[in-house]
């Protein structure tokens, strides 16, 4: 039965191969092929069995009985259908893989707040190349700080040149 939902599965190979590397063509190349032949072999085969013509055997079997026993035994033969066990855990699966998408969706949009943010700041500010020292270290005291202390200790400016 899942055989067929696959058959009937049509990717979008074009939208695919856009998404798909160059080097990665070859590959994308030997799935599809792949895919092609599975589907063919596949649309070969019958959903179900075509059923047995038990009568046509009856006439051309001169054995009595033969005919008869075959159909009883092919009547008792019983193939089981394999039992679910997985599908629960792919449930299980799924949700959490949401649940993990939507917190990463939701930390995305926070950073892309952050850095929109960020650049309002970058695009209201007066441009580097009109700006004097002063205003530059207003704006930015980790770097005021950091040449204070270098001012201080006497590291900078360096005097042996």
């Amino acid at each position: 039965m899942a055989a067929r939902r696959i058959g009937k599965y049509v990717p979008d190979w074009v939208k695919l191969a856009t998404k798909c590397p160059e080097a990665e063509r070859p590959h994308y190349n030997r799935l599809r092929t792949n895919f092609e032949n599975i589907k063919t072999q596949l649309d070969g085969v019958a959903p179900k069995p075509e059923p047995i013509n038990w009568d046509l055997y009856a006439k051309n079997i001169s054995k009595p009985g033969m005919v008869e026993a075959f159909k009883k035994a092919y009547g008792a033969v019983t193939v089981p259908y394999p039992i679910d066990t997985l599908t629960s855990k792919i449930n299980e699966a799924e949700k959490e893989m949401e649940t993990l998408a939507k917190e990463s969706i939701e930390e995305a949009n926070e950073a892309i707040a952050l850095c929109e943010a960020e650049l309002t700041k970058i695009r209201s500010m007066k441009p580097y190349e009109e700006m004097s020292i002063d205003e530059f270290l207003d704006l930015h005291p980790e770097i005021k700080k950091f040449v204070d202390e270098k001012m201080q200790s006497g590291e900078w400016p360096d005097r042996t040149l």
